[in-house]
């Protein structure tokens, strides 16, 4: 069974395009998008294909430790996962251990140049939420040794590893709900625990709705160091990049502000856009014809702090077909011909990393009580 997993996912990576842009953190031209909440989504290696995809970020872990049976963290990855759950102590957890889909893909997308990141947070449930420092810098290092390079002592003490010995490229803060307390220790935290591996690069971004103050994030961004910022430019009325078709409203400019002063002025800011009419509350879907100039005048206006565009989700876009292409690719086709220094196309590595076809389990995992469907939540389903 391991050399058949293995030897599946080494052809999976074989057939990944062998070209594909070069990713650039500091890009002008990247493009980011949410998978894992898909209606009936493919598996993640299909995205990983995408060459107009740069950045991926898989939710979501959707329950936090004060909330979580045991203490422990929940996640929800839609239709990737088999519905088993970690075990802890005798009592069933909301941690998914059967992955082994999301487990074989990432590598696959990692080969093609593309970074991965995991994300905290979603539309629901609401009860997310930090209570202690305590709290939040125990849940960091939970996150950093559960999906971040093996540790021997976690190994040792046979802690949860939902994806094996896969490593994901950093963590994306996508929080919705009960104030801002505690993220700025995590980012902190998490930052100390990059630093154990310097000889890899660890990204962390935030997800804010684009109201100002952003009440969940406000504080982390303003006090703690983000890389990347997709701010949510949709389903909020006096913010949205809509308004920037209707003349006034979208404050990007503001958002270029709050980062030039807060805890990394070189983080860069994508703008965030639903992938199709479905993905967003009515009337919040640009065409790519009406994201264009928006495109051209900010990524001209602040070339050091515009980084490209955020998608809501890869299922909707991939769905949303406008002249062949899915509207991530549409986004990424307006990016690169705006951009002044494009990333030029480039050979994927040829080595074939491969996932660890057993993750390590605390003990034996269980059915989960109710088991995890693919259903549609958003990231701001319900506006701010």
């Amino acid at each position: 069974m391991v050399f058949t997993k293995s030897l599946a996912v080494a052809t999976a990576v074989s057939a990944v395009s062998p070209f594909a842009y070069a990713f650039n953190a500091q890009g002008k031209s990247n493009v980011a998008v949410y998978y894992g909440q898909g209606y009936d989504q493919e598996r993640l290696s299909h995205f990983c294909q995408d060459t107009s995809l740069d950045i991926i970020n898989i939710g979501f872990v959707n329950v936090f430790p004060d909330q979580g049976e045991a203490n422990w963290p929940g996640t929800n990855f839609g239709n990737q996962c088999d519905g088993m759950t970690y075990e802890i102590g005798g009592v069933k957890t909301q941690f998914l251990s059967g992955c082994h889909q999301i487990m074989e893909d990432i590598p696959i997308c990692q080969a093609a140049g593309k970074k991965v990141l995991l994300s905290l947070g979603g539309a629901t449930p609401d009860t997310q939420q930090i209570l202690s420092t305590e709290t939040a810098n125990g849940f960091a290092d939970f996150l950093w040794a559960s999906f971040g390079p093996v540790n021997e002592d976690w190994s040792e003490w046979n802690g949860p590893r939902p994806f094996g010995n896969v490593t994901v490229d950093g963590f994306d803060f996508d929080i919705e709900h009960n104030g801002d307390f505690g993220y700025a220790t995590m980012v902190t935290r998490l930052r100390e625990r990059f630093a154990e591996k310097p000889e890899q690069k660890f990204y962390i971004s935030g997800s804010p709705q684009c109201h100002i103050p952003d009440k969940q994030l406000d504080l982390a961004i303003a006090t703690s160091a983000f890389d990347f910022l997709w701010v949510q430019f949709y389903n909020n009325e006096d913010c949205s990049a809509r308004n920037f078709v209707g003349g006034e409203g979208f404050n990007f400019d503001s958002w270029v502000d709050i980062i030039k002063s807060g805890g990394n002025p070189a983080a860069k800011l994508y703008v965030g856009l639903p992938g199709s009419e479905a993905a967003a509350l009515d009337g919040y879907y640009l065409a790519p014809d009406e994201v264009e100039p928006l495109v051209s005048k900010y990524m001209k206006l602040y070339p050091d702090t515009f980084g490209g565009i955020m998608v809501w989700e890869a299922t909707q876009s991939d769905r949303n077909q406008i002249n062949g292409t899915s509207f991530a690719g549409n986004m990424k086709r307006i990016l690169t011909e705006l951009d002044p220094s494009p990333p030029a196309p480039t050979t994927s590595p040829s080595s074939t990393p491969i996932a660890s076809s057993t993750p390590t389990r605390s003990s034996t995992p269980i059915r989960s009580s109710t088991p995890v469907t693919s259903g549609t939540p958003s990231p701001s389903s319900t506006p701010a």
